[in-house]
């Protein structure tokens, strides 16, 4: 029940953090920021995963952080890719935003089917 009451935190603090950077206008100094740090918050979350020595009984804290990055990464993602269509494509202003918002449920979506399923 705790597990599943974080999840959903999770998702909403997920939510909000993809609206406060989706709610300006695309400009062009937006890009230089977000681009390179969804980068390398994607590239950091996957070399502590994937390069550091994992085992979540002795350092919970290592896989914390790393999914934590992940996860900041994927929603930064989604903000970059709503933004650039909606600079590339004007007229289909709010599609773009309401999709990349429905995405960023995803990661909690996909725990939520696998505890379900396992």
């Amino acid at each position: 029940m705790l597990l599943t009451l974080f999840v959903v935190l999770t998702a909403i603090v997920g939510v909000g953090l993809y609206v406060s950077l989706v709610r300006r206008m695309p400009n062009g100094s937006f890009f230089p920021l977000l681009g390179p740090g969804v980068l390398l918050l994607g590239l950091a979350g996957i070399g502590i995963l994937r390069l550091l020595p994992v085992d979540a009984t002795e350092s919970p804290v290592r896989v914390i952080l790393a999914l934590v990055m992940l996860w900041v990464g994927w929603v930064g993602l989604m903000a970059l890719l709503a933004q650039t269509l909606s600079r590339s494509m004007p007229g289909a202003q709010p599609w773009p935003v309401l999709t990349g918002g429905a995405a960023t449920l995803a990661p909690a979506l996909g725990f939520i089917v696998a505890r379900m399923v396992a």
